[in-house]
């Protein structure tokens, strides 16, 4: 039987890095070409479909409607073959296992992991990216995101690894500038430390505990968690304590827990791959791993 001719490879290759950065520019610096080449592969591909997948503005790109149907599509495809080369692929000493986190993630629960990680997979390398936002990381790098999220991720493969109480802390000399008992609403006069992506640390916590959450002093602001820690440690405010990114402060009594105002956070910690990772041997023995370690270390509590 013939075979239905399909679009040129390096135009799909070219459209999809296109259709998921918005941008010739950025798919073109990702795919080591220059924009005008990504642009000749868009037109190739939208002649041969007969419809325009991309409005060309002044300032950028943006998908039409039939573009963005078509992107979704290609992007899972590309992701399929991936996952089906990957899965018979001869490993190699060169192959690494690349799982892309929170800074603090790697740092605090991690990175304290490598040990068994290399008595579990032998000689495979692994390689740990840090990012701070779940999208950005292109998904054709990474085996596996380890995300703080409520679980919801549309089209991915989602095991839940573990959730954590959260709470105010502050250090022991600060600690004393409050009352005994302090309320919701006391701890929440003070100067409040907050992560600029977890920006919703106070609010989801004042919203647990029933105060008003509204008007929350945000004078001081971090890019990472790393940094709202250490200000706490120095006495410059209150911040929102992950229990499990905090041991080491709390067991060293740097920094004390209000622990009669912890809460659920409501989120856990996801380990997030695609959707056809149960078919690919590394990536499950990777969440297999990740679970048991979970189940040998469980997170401490407030």
């Amino acid at each position: 039987m013939k075979n239905t001719r399909l679009p040129p490879l390096n135009s799909l290759q070219a459209f999809e890095a296109a259709g998921r950065h918005q941008s010739f520019l950025e798919a073109a610096a990702e795919q080591q070409v220059s924009s005008g080449a990504i642009s000749r592969h868009v037109r190739i591909l939208e002649r041969y479909l007969g419809t325009e997948l991309f409005v060309r503005l002044r300032n950028g790109v943006t998908l039409t409607s039939a573009g963005k149907a078509y992107a979704r599509s290609v992007s899972g495809i590309f992701r399929d073959l991936k996952t089906a080369t990957d899965g018979v692929k001869k490993p190699s000493a060169d192959d690494a296992i690349v799982i892309s986190t929170l800074p603090i993630f790697a740092d605090r629960w991690l990175f304290h992991r490598i040990r068994s990680f290399r008595d579990a997979f032998g000689p495979t390398r692994l390689q740990v990216e840090c990012h701070d936002r779940e999208h950005d990381v292109n998904p054709e790098d990474v085996d596996a995101w380890i995300l703080y999220s409520d679980g919801h991720h549309p089209g991915y493969s989602v095991t839940r690894l573990f959730g954590e109480a959260i709470f105010p802390v502050c250090s022991p000399e600060f600690r004393r500038t409050l009352s005994e008992r302090p309320t919701a609403d006391e701890v929440l006069r003070q100067p409040l430390l907050h992560d600029k992506w977890w920006d919703t640390d106070w609010p989801d916590w004042a919203l647990a505990v029933g105060a008003d959450g509204g008007g929350l002093d945000a004078s001081i602001r971090f890019a990472l968690y790393k940094g709202v820690i250490q200000a706490a440690v120095d006495g410059l405010g209150m911040a929102v304590g992950h229990a499990e990114m905090l041991a080491e402060e709390l067991d060293a009594g740097k920094l004390v827990p209000l622990a009669h105002l912890a809460v659920d956070s409501g989120k856990y910690y996801h380990l997030v791959m695609g959707a056809s990772a149960a078919n690919n041997r590394v990536r499950i023995r990777l969440r297999e791993w990740l679970l048991a370690e979970c189940s040998a270390h469980a997170p401490s509590d407030a």
